[in-house]
């Protein structure tokens, strides 16, 4: 497999991911256990518990937001929706998780995901 197929191959995973923590909340719209990182599980780039790696470190937690951003992104493109959209942007940050959105830097997150067309 190339590496593009693997980027993809990845970004599809990570949204898999995403999505089935997404539909994990619990009617009070808080985190179940399922939701909550696992320290054994192997995060895949792009992925907000990947991105949670640097939380002690400002500057690369942004940097991998921003990654983060850029397969939000790759997913909208993917289903055929315009590129850089706010409120398609918005719309991804919106499935996460409230434990996912405490590891990703929203800044860094909108610089991925919201760039020009």
């Amino acid at each position: 497999m190339n590496v593009g197929g693997m980027r993809q191959a990845a970004a599809v995973v990570s949204i898999v991911l995403v999505a089935g923590l997404s539909a994990c909340t619990s009617k009070s719209g808080g985190p179940t256990a399922a939701a909550v990182p696992s320290p054994t599980v192997s995060a895949v780039e792009g992925s907000p518990e990947w991105a949670g790696r640097w939380l002690g470190d400002r500057e690369r937690n942004k940097g991998a937001s921003k990654v983060v951003g850029r397969y939000a992104q790759l997913a909208i493109v993917q289903r055929g929706d315009r590129q850089g959209d706010p409120e398609l942007c918005d719309a991804e940050w919106a499935k996460f998780a409230p434990a996912q959105k405490v590891m990703v830097d929203r800044d860094g997150f909108d610089e991925g995901c919201r760039i020009p067309a």
